[in-house]
């Protein structure tokens, strides 16, 4: 259910519908006034141009945090998936030595024949 939260970003006040809590959205709001803050110097940007500039900055700036921390992803899937394989051909030779022991001792527990 879509909820309306109250947020403030380079001092506009916008509102945001979001299927999100109140608490997640602030932190979004946030993080963006932070980006924003850093990239105008907390200097309050002047013209609607300058304000547009500083905006795709941080856009950029975001959309590459997300690139790298979905590559970071990525390769730590690849990392665990190749455990995982090896973990697999592991198992299955342990498997195979027991079930070559158990008949090892199946053999030397039967009776010799006359």
């Amino acid at each position: 259910m879509k909820r309306s939260v109250q947020v403030e970003i380079a001092g506009q006040t916008l509102t945001i519908r979001s299927d999100e809590g109140p608490d997640y959205v602030q932190q979004l709001a946030e993080f963006v006034d932070g980006h924003l803050q850093l990239l105008s110097g907390n200097k309050r940007v002047n013209s609607a141009a300058n304000a547009q500039r500083v905006a795709l900055l941080v856009a950029m700036q975001i959309a590459d945090e997300l690139f790298r921390e979905k590559d970071l992803h990525q390769r730590f899937r690849r990392k665990v998936h190749e455990r995982l394989l090896g973990l697999r051909i592991a198992l299955d030779q342990h498997e195979q030595r027991l079930a070559a022991a158990e008949a090892a001792t199946d053999t030397l527990d039967e009776p010799p024949t006359a």
